[in-house]
């Protein structure tokens, strides 16, 4: 079976209408080197990878190499695509000089199974020169075919029930399996379980271990097994310290390092002061949802966790491609009374989101940031399909509607 990737569409502008570099990142395994494969069968140009013996000494005896290795007609600029070139120490002088020097003549695309954003320490050569882009796990609307701007997604707010549930198998699939290609596309639990057990141990023992000066890989590791327990609530790094019997700063370092690297992602509160913000406890997701324990009482967060990685899909794509200005937060008062998502516009809230397994009953706590906030549409999304029901209040929107179907509104 082949998955068409939405992000195929965004490289291409980068690369043909922006004439810019596209720097592609994400979680190991997530497809980069599929996808820019994919590129490559449609247009001539050169795969190089530096992990690759043979391709780091093409690299040393020639660094213009692709100028006779991906040689074409010069007015489709023939694409040159260097993956985990990273790993090579002065990658970003390189970069910056074959850019300049050839930029007019080959298209450029980058790839790394970690954030490129972390080798960028000391100022930034490159500036100007490149856009940054993420590949994702595969969504609900990804699998149907479909992709959302931000001004279209806003006007289908308000037709939710005109809309067909089309995302009914994708969805319990991807809930099951998380939206890594291999282990989704083979279809079964135990083979995820098996592979998601290597990938976080590769990431660590090779991928971390090689970009940081980390030492305490196997208590890195304990933490990454801590994480799924604690998804979908407000992070306390002090009880993670407590259980590692490490510093807190230590604590706070290696989650950032597994955030940079796309075991895990967190979520801010919202306020309206973006500094306050950041003082908050934020909630944490991982990028494999299914890593999040199957059983009946972990299931909402399982499931909440899912759409929080649609959504920040999502609110980064429309971002990164220029329609809007977009964020991903959370909403909790001193009550701790919440909402599990808030997408906010120029740090505006847009649109208010609750996950629940069942409940076709809105959510007061949903009711109340609503009427408090303004916010004209506010959406519970229930696991179990079939709903779509509206109501107003004041003016502004209250939707309980099926996951399947909502998520596949976005991209």
């Amino acid at each position: 079976m082949s998955i068409y990737r939405t992000l195929t569409d965004d490289v291409r502008r980068v690369l043909g209408d922006w004439r810019k570099m596209a720097f592609v990142s994400g979680p190991r395994q997530v497809g980069k080197t599929t996808l820019a494969k994919s590129l490559l069968a449609s247009q001539p140009g050169r795969y190089f990878n530096w992990d690759l013996a043979s391709d780091r000494k093409t690299f040393a005896r020639d660094q213009a190499f692709f100028e006779k290795d991906a040689a074409g007609d010069p007015a489709s600029r023939p694409l040159v695509v260097f993956d985990e070139l990273h790993k090579y120490a002065r990658w970003k002088n390189y970069l910056k000089g074959i850019f300049d020097g050839f930029s007019d003549r080959f298209a450029f695309m980058v790839t790394g199974s970690g954030r490129l954003d972390v080798y960028r320490r000391g100022g930034d050569s490159l500036l100007g020169r490149y856009l940054p882009l993420g590949l994702f796990p595969l969504t609900v609307a990804e699998l149907a075919g479909t992709r959302a701007t931000w001004a279209s997604f806003q006007a289908g707010l308000g037709a939710l029930e005109e809309s067909q549930a089309a995302g009914g198998e994708s969805f319990a699939s991807l809930l099951r399996l998380g939206g890594f290609p291999e282990p989704f596309l083979r279809g079964r639990e135990a083979f995820h379980r098996a592979w998601s057990a290597g990938r976080t141990e590769r990431l660590i023992r090779e991928d971390i271990r090689d970009a940081t000066r980390l030492r305490e890989l196997s208590l890195v590791e304990m933490l990454a097994h801590l994480l799924p327990e604690r998804v979908g609530s407000p992070l306390s790094l002090n009880s993670m310290r407590e259980d590692l019997g490490v510093a807190f700063e230590t604590v706070r370092a290696w989650v950032g390092v597994l955030d940079a690297f796309y075991y895990s992602f967190r979520i801010p509160p919202w306020t309206k002061r973006v500094s306050r913000a950041l003082r908050k406890e934020t909630k944490l997701y991982l990028w494999d949802w299914a890593e999040v324990d199957g059983e009946e009482d972990r299931q909402g967060a399982r499931f909440e966790n899912l759409v929080a990685l649609h959504l920040l899909k999502a609110v980064r794509t429309w971002t990164q491609m220029g329609e809007a200005r977009l964020d991903l937060a959370y909403i909790r008062d001193k009550e701790k009374r919440e909402v599990d998502f808030v997408v906010t516009e120029n740090n505006q809230p847009r649109v208010l989101v609750e996950c629940r397994m069942s409940d076709s009953q809105l959510s007061p706590y949903l009711l109340a940031f609503q009427e408090r906030l303004n916010v004209a549409y506010a959406v519970q999304l229930v696991r179990q399909p079939g709903h779509a029901r509206r109501t107003t209040i004041g003016g502004r929107q209250q939707w309980v509607v099926s996951a399947d179907r909502w998520l596949g509104k976005l991209v």
